[in-house]
C-alpha cells in the first residue's frame, strides 16, 4: 500500500512538473515537441515509482521507418509510460477521451496533438481516426492500443478494426509492439502495485503497400501474429477461433 500511495504522490507531482510548462510552451510554439519530451520524463518518473523495470528489445525498429503506426497490446497503465519513454518525439497517441478530462494532464495531451477517441460513439470514433490519419499524412507517427482498452485477465483480447482502417488509408508502415509483464506490475482496477520486469519488444515493420485497400482482415491477422510471436507468454495463441474473433 505504501508504494501505491507513493505512486499517487509522484503522479500528482510529475503531472504538475511536466504538464504545466508544456501547456505554456504550446501557447508560444504550437507545433513544438516539448510536450512529448516532458511526457517522457513524466513517464520515467512513473515507471520508477511503480517499480516497473522496463527492457526494450529491438528499440531501433521504433525509428526505422517514419512516419509509422505503432500498434501495441494493452495490459496496464504501465504500457503508456513505457511507450511514451521509447517512441520518437514526433509521435502522438490516440487515447481514450476520459484521459483528457484529467486536470493538467488532459490539457497537456490536447496541447501536444494527442487524439481523443470515444469508442462508445461510433461516429465520433471515426472522426478521431480521420484526425489521426491526417496526423500521419502530415509526417507524424501515431500510436494506438489495438485492443481498445486494457486486458482484464492479462490475455490478448480481440483487436479493433479502426487502427487497420487508419493504416491502410495512410499507407504507412505498421510497427507491431508486444508488451509483456506490465499486467503483473499494475493490474486494471487494482490499487496494488507489484514491482517487476516489463519487456517491450518492437517487431519488424509491416509494409502496408502490399495489402489491398479493403484488406482489413489480412493486415489485422498479420499484426496479431506478429504481436503474439513477440510476447513472453503467448498462451494458446494463435487459435483459429481467436483470430476469427479479432476480425
Amino acid at each position: 500500500m505504501f508504494r501505491t500511495l507513493w505512486a499517487l504522490l509522484v503522479f500528482c507531482f510529475a503531472t504538475l512538473l511536466c504538464g504545466t510548462p508544456s501547456i505554456f510552451v504550446h501557447l508560444v510554439r504550437p507545433r513544438s515537441n516539448f510536450v512529448i519530451r516532458a511526457g517522457a520524463l513524466w513517464s520515467r518518473m512513473m515507471l520508477s515509482a511503480t517499480g516497473a523495470r522496463v527492457e526494450y528489445v529491438d528499440l531501433a525498429r521504433a525509428s526505422q521507418q517514419l512516419p509509422c503506426l505503432y500498434l501495441c497490446n494493452h495490459l496496464s497503465n504501465v504500457d503508456i509510460w513505457a511507450m511514451l519513454s521509447a517512441v520518437p518525439e514526433t509521435t502522438r497517441f490516440v487515447a481514450k477521451a476520459s484521459l483528457f478530462r484529467i486536470p493538467v494532464m488532459g490539457q497537456a495531451m490536447k496541447a501536444s496533438g494527442f487524439v481523443p477517441i470515444d469508442r462508445k460513439n461510433r461516429h465520433a470514433a471515426m472522426r478521431s481516426l480521420e484526425v489521426a490519419a491526417q496526423r500521419v499524412r502530415d509526417g507524424t507517427s501515431v500510436l494506438m492500443f489495438v485492443e481498445g482498452t486494457r486486458s482484464m485477465d492479462g490475455k490478448l483480447a480481440p483487436f479493433k478494426k479502426g487502427p487497420f482502417h487508419l493504416a491502410l488509408e495512410a499507407r504507412v508502415p505498421v510497427v507491431p509492439v508486444a508488451i509483456s509483464g506490465s499486467w503483473d506490475v499494475m493490474r486494471p482496477r487494482s490499487l496494488r502495485l507489484r514491482p517487476g520486469p516489463v519487456r517491450v519488444r518492437f517487431m519488424p515493420p509491416i509494409d502496408t503497400t502490399g495489402y489491398a485497400a479493403d484488406d482489413i482482415e489480412g493486415l489485422q491477422r498479420d499484426t496479431r501474429r506478429a504481436i503474439v510471436s513477440g510476447l513472453d507468454d503467448p498462451g494458446e495463441e494463435p487459435r483459429d477461433e481467436v483470430l476469427e474473433a479479432a476480425r
